[in-house]
């Protein structure tokens, strides 16, 4: 309220005490705010003993040409620029404007990070849907392939056979055959083809929403922060409730389905039931024997320095990839180590598979392996 006010600026309010006659007085000096008890005692008022003033007024009105600095040598100014109960108003009202837009900030950025998700969930799920569309093809392509063999094998058979007998019509009938089959199967190659240039553009924007997801992290977890302090104030101080209640939104269990607060996170924000530092690969592989996929654990790399490995069970087999340590944060690999912390890395794989980043690795960081493991 009084920044760059000159040296001499000053209000008095109810000190903090909430006991009736007790004030404070708020002086600018030296660009900063200091703040001093106004004393009170038997109906008079001062800043030391004895008290003078049969009232704050006049107390006030008497240093507008005295200084304080009789009280205190560092305070050496009178008191010049009275802030008046107008002027606070405005700056108080200023100060909720400025919260309130940092706090529509917040909705913003919550429903631009809530249509990313979606988004991104959607995708993963098409990627996903391709993936086995493109094992499916592969299939069909062997089936197809050991049929050509077969047939290329009888049909070599056959065709002499009936050269022998001048058959030139069951010859082309049996060529024909054979150039159709392999027609079919460069068809299915060629879908599959497409499929995979498909599969790698959607890959690539599907990892570009998972940058934007992380980017935006950061900022919301300020600004709920932020709005997590200044909620009980405004529902309690904002004489319009619907204003409050626009900037806020509707307060609601979802709020945390993206673990953005500690409360919702569970096992997997407890680093100690999935980081063990000094296992090795066999170790890891014998704890995670037999467990569920999904089933995890993170320990040191023992091949490389400063970065750590993450042992997962996919498939009923224990597999292993590094996460990397850079200036950026961790990850498991270039431009995606955003996360601030290991932690931060297991919650957000909790719900997003490593398949975007290992093509055999189409599983989630489900299952803490240190944690109790359900039924």
């Amino acid at each position: 309220m009084m920044r760059d006010t000159p040296d001499g600026t000053f209000l008095v309010r109810d000190a903090s005490s909430k006991i009736k006659g007790e004030y404070t007085l708020t002086l600018r000096i030296d660009g900063n705010n200091r703040l001093i008890r106004i004393l009170h005692r038997g109906g008079t008022y001062g800043f030391s003993e004895p008290l003078a003033f049969p009232s704050v007024v006049e107390l006030i009105q008497h240093h507008h040409s005295e200084s304080l600095a009789q009280y205190n040598s560092t305070l050496e100014t009178p008191l010049l620029y009275p802030v008046s109960r107008n002027q606070q108003q405005a700056a108080e009202e200023d100060r909720v404007q400025v919260v309130g837009e940092e706090l529509r900030i917040y909705q913003r950025r919550s429903r631009e990070y809530d249509l990313l998700y979606e988004e991104f969930t959607r995708t993963s799920q098409e990627l996903q849907s391709k993936r086995t569309a493109i094992e499916a093809f592969s299939e069909i392509i062997r089936i197809f392939e050991e049929q050509c063999e077969t047939q290329e094998r009888y049909s070599k058979e056959y065709i002499d056979m009936f050269l022998t007998t001048d058959d030139n019509t069951e010859t082309e009938r049996i060529q024909g055959s054979s150039v159709e089959l392999q027609s079919r199967v460069e068809e299915v190659h060629d879908s599959r083809r497409r499929l995979e240039e498909e599969l790698r553009r959607e890959t690539l924007a599907n990892m570009e929403v998972d940058r934007k997801i992380n980017s935006l992290k950061p900022e919301l977890a300020r600004l709920r922060m932020i709005r997590d302090q200044y909620y009980l104030c405004l529902t309690q101080q904002d004489r319009r409730p619907s204003r409050t209640s626009d900037w806020l939104g509707p307060k609601t269990k979802e709020e945390d389905m993206y673990s953005l607060a500690d409360g919702a996170d569970g096992a997997h924000g407890d680093q100690r039931t999935w980081y063990v530092a000094g296992m090795t690969r066999g170790e890891a592989e014998d704890l995670l024997k037999g467990k569920r996929d999904g089933t995890f654990l993170i320990r040191d790399s023992q091949t490389q320095r400063d970065a750590f490995a993450c042992s997962v069970v996919v498939d009923g087999e224990v597999r292993h990839c590094v996460i990397y340590r850079t200036s950026a944060g961790y990850g498991f690999t270039e431009p995606y180590d955003l996360h601030a912390s290991l932690r931060d890395l297991v919650l957000h794989y909790r719900h997003t598979s490593l398949v975007q980043h290992n093509q055999q690795m189409n599983v989630t960081l489900a299952w803490p392996a240190l944690s109790p493991q359900p039924s």
